[in-house]
Formats: structure tokens, C-alpha cells, sequence
């Protein structure tokens, strides 16, 4: 009876979540629901004083920059846990809520009316002919050869392009004071008006988060976009969490944009003042000022990270030296016990008889 008990409790402590495809993926969750959710801005054009969405006329990214959907997070963490992707990158399985779906191109293309044709920039970004010199002309008007990832030196439109970008499509939290190759060749598609694959460009992101089930990923990265994905899954399977609604949209407003557009209302007032000269001068906001301030404050965000950074490579450095530790600690041990074994087959083997000065039984 105990046996059968024994058994018993070891088939149930080994059984896997009906949830999850494989205990891999069930690994995996944990990995995932212990990484933070980067909620994606949602633009209503209505409520900004600033024209934002005519920047983005030469492509088709309106309806997901506008797209406001609620979703439960469980949702997006079972998508990812139990992803896989085909090699092209064209089409995502999973299994969601107890059922197997899918997500390719075409999806993209018929539920978020993304353009499905064109370069693909995460594998044009490897290429080493990319004339830089073209796209910093574009974004900051010099035609320096390298890629220039400070973002304080771009342009207007495209300080303007990459923050919705950063900020909707392609999440990066944490460092503002840079942007990446990737978002600088995107930001420069778009204001010269050249069409590329936008849906291959969310599949690559969702793909790239796949890193995170890796056990070797130190420090994990944000996870975004689950908004698009549960919104096809609903339009597609008809697939809703039975909870509430965990993941709320959040809206751009018009501060995200008053420290990135010049304000003309400030020359037109002033302007006003030929006829009657006032006492004193209104005061005029010191937007350098205001400027600089947002600059320190993505500074130190940057540091932060680096300093994240510098614990994740000190933690591993000692991970490194403890296993050293462990394994010279096994081997000791290890070459004790062959000296007992060999001991103790000593005596059992020859039996030796001890001294008759030491023989208790003398």
C-alpha cells in the first residue's frame, strides 16, 4: 500500500499544466510573468494639439498607432510560453486557453491593415552597406558616415517619428537619451516616403522575445505588443480571457509632444504686442531649460541601466568562480571517498587482526 501510495504521488507531482505544451514551456511561463509588461501609448489624434498622424502618411501603421484594445494578461504569457516560430519568421503557433493558434503575415495584414510587402529591416539593419551618411542626412542634417544614436540631435519630425515609435511599435524602456540602428533606418523609411514590411517588422519584435525563455538570459527584457496579439486572437478565434481586463491602454497626451514641437503660438502673441506695449514682459517659458531638464532626467534613467548592467556581469562573475568552488569542493570530496572505500575494501577483504597488546579481547 505504500509503494502504490509512493507511486501515486510521483506520477501527480509529475504531471504538466494542461495549459502548457511541454514542462519547457511551463518553465518558461515563469521566466515570462517575472518580466515587465511595456504598455504601448495609444495616439487619438482628437485629443492633441499637435499634427502627429500625417507624419506617418507614407505608411499603413495608423490603425495599430490607434488601436486602443484591453486584454488580460494570462493571455500574452501563454502566447509566448508556448510559442514557436517557422524559420522565415512569417507565421507564430501557440497554444492559448487550451487551443492551438496561429498568427502569420496575412493576419497582420488583414486585422492591423499593416503593409505585408517590402524590406525587412531586421535583416537589412546586418547589412553592412547601409548608407549612413544618407540616413543621418535625413534625420539630422549632416551626412556623417556611422550611425549617430543620440537622440537629442535629431531633427524635429524625426525626434517626433522615433518617440511614437519607441514608444507604440517598437517598445524600448529605460535608455531615451539613445536610439538604436534599427529605429534611426525606420524613422528615416518614413520621412523619405519608402514603403517596407511593417508586419515582418512586429512579427521580428514578438520573435526577439523569445530570448527571454533562455535560462542563460540574465536580465530580462520588457515584454510588449500583447495588445496586437490578443486583439487577433479575439478577431481570429474568438478568444476571450474569462477574467477582467488586467492591461488597460494607456494615451498619448500633449505633453508627451510640447518638449518636441516648437510652439508658434509664443511668436504669434508677441507679435500682437505692436499696438500696445505692455509694462512688463509676459514670461516666456525657458524651453532650453525644460530641455535640458528631460535630458538629465534620460541621463540618469541610462545610467541606471548601465548599472544594472554592471550588477548582472558581477553576479555572474561570482556565479562563475562559486561553481568553481563547488566543483573543487566535489573533487576533494570525491577523492576522500576512494581513500575510506579503499580503506574499508582493505579490511573487509584481508580481515587483519590487530596487535595483541591492542586486542580488547586479550
Amino acid at each position: 500500500m505504500a509503494s502504490s501510495s509512493k507511486t501515486s504521488k510521483v506520477s501527480k507531482g509529475s504531471s504538466r499544466n494542461e495549459n502548457f505544451l511541454s514542462k519547457d514551456n511551463e518553465t518558461a511561463y515563469g521566466r515570462y510573468s517575472a518580466s515587465k509588461i511595456t504598455p504601448s501609448r495609444i495616439l487619438i489624434q482628437s485629443d492633441i494639439d499637435f499634427q502627429i498622424l500625417p507624419l506617418f502618411s507614407s505608411t499603413q501603421l495608423s490603425f495599430i498607432l490607434t488601436l486602443s484594445h484591453s486584454y488580460h494578461k494570462e493571455m500574452f504569457l501563454q502566447f509566448l510560453s508556448n510559442l514557436r516560430v517557422t524559420p522565415e519568421c512569417t507565421r507564430l503557433s501557440s497554444f492559448v486557453m487550451q487551443q492551438k493558434v496561429i498568427i502569420d503575415k496575412e493576419d497582420l495584414g488583414t486585422f492591423l491593415h499593416l503593409r505585408t510587402e517590402g524590406d525587412r529591416l531586421h535583416s537589412l539593419i546586418q547589412e553592412a552597406d547601409i548608407s549612413w551618411s544618407m540616413v543621418n542626412d535625413t534625420l539630422r542634417g549632416n551626412k556623417d558616415k556611422v550611425h549617430q544614436p543620440r537622440v537629442y540631435t535629431l531633427l524635429q519630425n524625426a525626434r517626433i517619428i522615433q518617440h511614437v515609435l519607441r514608444s507604440s511599435i517598437i517598445p524600448k524602456a529605460g535608455d531615451r537619451v539613445n536610439i538604436t540602428p534599427l529605429l534611426s533606418l525606420v524613422t528615416h523609411l518614413i520621412m523619405t516616403n519608402k514603403p517596407f514590411d511593417e508586419a515582418q517588422l512586429i512579427l521580428d519584435y514578438i520573435h526577439s522575445l523569445s530570448d527571454i525563455r533562455h535560462p542563460q538570459t540574465k536580465r530580462k527584457k520588457n515584454i510588449a505588443l500583447g495588445h496586437l496579439v490578443c486583439y487577433i486572437l479575439e478577431k481570429k478565434y474568438n478568444l476571450i480571457y474569462p477574467e477582467p481586463p488586467t492591461e488597460e491602454p494607456i494615451f498619448f497626451t500633449n505633453a508627451s509632444f510640447r518638449s518636441l514641437v516648437h510652439d508658434p503660438t509664443v511668436e504669434g502673441e508677441e507679435s500682437e504686442g505692436d499696438k500696445e506695449a505692455p509694462s512688463e514682459p509676459a514670461p516666456v517659458p525657458n524651453q532650453n531649460a525644460f530641455n535640458d531638464i528631460i535630458q538629465r532626467f534620460d541621463t540618469m534613467e541610462t545610467n541606471f541601466g548601465q548599472r544594472f548592467d554592471q550588477i548582472d556581469l558581477h553576479m555572474k562573475t561570482q556565479e562563475d568562480r562559486h561553481n568553481l568552488d563547488m566543483a573543487w569542493i566535489r573533487g576533494q570530496t570525491d577523492y576522500i571517498n576512494q581513500n575510506v572505500a579503499m580503506i574499508n575494501s582493505y579490511f573487509t577483504a584481508f580481515n587483519p587482526q590487530p596487535p595483541p597488546d591492542q586486542d580488547p579481547e586479550a
